[in-house]
């Protein structure tokens, strides 16, 4: 039937307990568009301690009848994604779908058929979990987990819940305490087995250490010093060899106060910073380098590409690996951002096809880039180029496509396909912060992995928000980018690259084999195209124990992206 079995009383009593059976005499209402029983004359318990039946669905924003619920207990019969966590602290809500939703132009040309296809699909409704408690701010979060955070891209699987309408809009209220899994927060970055250089790239939205107040960064000094221990401890977990660090207001004197507090907390001398001999003042953000001193030495100066501007924001450095000499180029980049639309005009206007404005000046630093760095080898004579940066530019956007046609690869792609992500705006992912590497150094690339310490955390643990702790979680709004090299040494494991993927059994129970497809992503969609699974695959035979997922028996249909391969197929649950 279409008509729901259930129905909210609305009274000011509380004498009932779940599983009790009562006949109630009351006015039906509509209040708000929600159906209730209201002015109660006559409650009478009937009988206690009934079971009261759950109806299993399957959620798709395409085609579900809310309405049909309305009033009644549902379990929803697939897993679900958290999509969105910003109700979460003043309202106890978050946005669940059944899978996570990316950024239209991180998937797909912009303006292309693909494209608006994400758009359209994202723009459906999502399924609203509230807390039941219409207090707001209500403290300690029901939702929230023992640190108090519920992270985006976390799961759940057979969530029960009762369906109401409130507010204008349908919402469900947890029926026991939903178990997330998934996506927990991390203590250090995933990577490879094999690597002799660790390279981080990591915005720090706008690191000030004087100028409080400016209506950008920290308003005062102790919130200054608030944002200065959550990166140093962000800083300090990933561990890395050389840092590019993006958005530091006072240039030296912030690579300063950084590379002090480094050492103090670690061994004196280790760090150093890259002196570009800049002016530290200014109302503009700059990029700036941090390295070991033990690991790396700077080779000849820094190089600085002003054109076209944003300034101070476009540089370049070599690094000579101490171990056995070999060297490469770090080019770190923060380009013009997506912000500031009604000053853009022209080709810098939006242009309607996703990748907002100021798209053209986005696309000019591409190119003044590519010309930069093929000056700069020949004044560092060497041809290993790494870019990396906030390029405020999402996976198929023009200026990241303009660099791969100069010849660089995109490592986000070519180690995680379309499931990396940095950055989380809307209650989309997606990464703006990238990582290419020329043709020279692509061989002697052995990983790239991304600490997701901040876009799927709540902002209210940011350093001037009301959850603030003295730790790394959310340090920033963008997470910082690992990429791992071993210079000198080829990485690519011989005759790998140019076999076929591989997917064995083709009947399976709990697990699922891959082979030759290192570095890819494997997805696995029900027949409808609901995706129920979305893995990265680190090494060249892995085995998926996929148990957790508790898929029926029938068809199911697997994806394997890797290096520019693909492989597509049917696979059955016994």
């Amino acid at each position: 039937m279409a008509t729901s079995d259930g129905v909210f009383i609305s009274t000011s009593t509380d004498n009932v307990a779940i599983g009790d059976k009562i006949n109630v005499t009351g006015t039906v209402t509509e209040y708000s568009g929600r159906t209730q029983i209201e002015t109660i004359t006559n409650q009478t318990l009937v009988g206690s301690g009934n079971q009261l039946p759950a109806t299993k669905v399957l959620y798709n924003a395409d085609d579900f009848n809310w309405e049909q619920y309305e009033g009644m207990l549902v379990e929803f019969d697939q897993m679900l994604y958290v999509n969105s966590n910003y109700n979460l602290q003043q309202q106890g809500q978050l946005s669940l779908s059944p899978s996570r939703i990316f950024i239209p132009t991180n998937q797909a040309l912009p303006g292309s058929a693909d494209y608006f296809s994400f758009v359209s699909a994202n723009s459906k409704p999502q399924i609203t979990l509230d807390d039941g408690i219409t207090s707001s701010f209500f403290k300690p979060l029901p939702l929230a987990d023992t640190y108090g955070t519920r992270r985006t891209g976390e799961r759940v699987r057979n969530l029960q819940a009762v369906v109401d309408y409130v507010s204008f809009k349908y919402v469900v209220y947890p029926a026991t305490a939903p178990v997330f899994y998934g996506n927990s927060r991390p203590v250090t970055p995933t990577q490879p087995d094999k690597f002799n250089l660790k390279v981080c790239a990591a915005n720090l939205e706008i690191y000030l250490t004087t100028s409080f107040g400016q209506g950008y960064g920290p308003d005062s000094e102790e919130l200054a010093a608030r944002q200065h221990t959550k990166i140093i401890a962000a800083l300090l977990a990933i561990d890395a060899d050389i840092y590019g660090l993006i958005e530091i207001e006072q240039g030296q004197e912030a690579l300063k106060k950084i590379v002090n507090a480094l050492n103090s907390a670690t061994v004196a001398g280790r760090y150093a910073y890259v002196d570009d001999g800049g002016d530290i003042y200014g109302t503009y953000t700059k990029v700036g380098y941090v390295y070991r001193t033990d690991k790396v030495t700077p080779y000849l100066s820094i190089k600085n590409n002003e054109s076209p501007s944003p300034l101070r924001r476009k540089k370049a450095q070599a690094f000579t690996l101490k171990s056995n000499n070999e060297r490469f180029i770090f080019s770190l980049n923060h380009f013009k951002a997506k912000s500031g639309c009604s000053s853009a005009s022209g080709d810098d206007a939006d242009q309607g096809d996703g990748q907002s404005c100021y798209n053209a000046t986005r696309v000019a630093e591409s190119n003044s880039t590519l010309n930069f760095l093929n000056t700069n080898k020949t004044y560092y004579n060497d041809a290993d180029v790494l870019i990396m940066g906030d390029l405020n530019a999402y996976g198929k956007e023009d200026p990241i496509t303009t660099l791969i046609n100069g010849g660089y690869t995109d490592l986000h792609s070519a180690y995680h396909a379309d499931s990396s992500y940095t950055y989380v705006y809307s209650n989309q992912a997606g990464y703006l912060d990238n990582a290419l590497a020329s043709l020279s150094l692509k061989s002697q690339i052995a990983g790239l992995s991304v600490l997701h310490l901040n876009a799927d955390e709540p902002t209210m643990f940011e350093y001037s928000g009301s959850a603030y702790q003295p730790d790394m979680y959310r340090y920033s709004d963008h997470d910082p980018v690992l990429v791992y090299l071993h210079l000198g040494e080829n990485t690519n494991v011989p005759g790998v690259e140019n076999e076929e993927i591989k997917l064995f059994p083709t009947m399976f129970d709990d697990y699922i084999t891959v082979a030759n497809a290192a570095g890819g992503t494997i997805e696995i969609y029900t027949l409808n195209g609901v995706k129920i699974l979305q893995h990265s695959i680190e090494n060249n035979e892995n085995h998926f124990d996929i148990s957790d997922l508790q898929l029926q028996p029938g068809a199911y249909i697997v994806r394997i992206d890797a290096s520019g391969k693909s492989k597509r197929m049917i696979i059955f649950k016994k």
